[in-house]
């Protein structure tokens, strides 16, 4: 009897952690490209909707501005100093979108 509730303790356990590429948030810090679906700013949670894989289709240049949760503090701030590899690639990408 004690095995069987250990058994159903674990399955409970598992059915409670999700696999952890769901879990993660992905950060956007570029600039707005259609505003409400993707906003500098934005956060998604359990992998990015299907029109916004779109619009990193239509423009590539925003494609590296979609920074995982661990790395959005370092990255917001070096978007704003200028001649930095985010500022330039935040840039890059407002021309690509035609300098929204």
């Amino acid at each position: 009897m004690a095995i069987k509730k250990t058994e159903e303790k674990k399955s409970e356990a598992t059915k409670k952690e999700y696999p952890k590429k769901k879990r993660d948030s992905i950060y956007y810090i570029g600039p707005t490209v259609k505003r409400g679906l993707l906003d500098n700013g934005s956060v998604f949670r359990g992998g990015l909707p299907k029109e916004v894989e779109k619009l990193k289709e239509k423009y590539p240049g925003i494609q590296p501005l979609f920074i995982p949760k661990d790395k959005y503090i370092e990255a917001v701030n070096k978007v704003r100093i200028q001649g930095t590899k985010f500022n330039i690639l935040y840039e890059n990408a407002k021309k690509d979108i035609g300098g929204r």
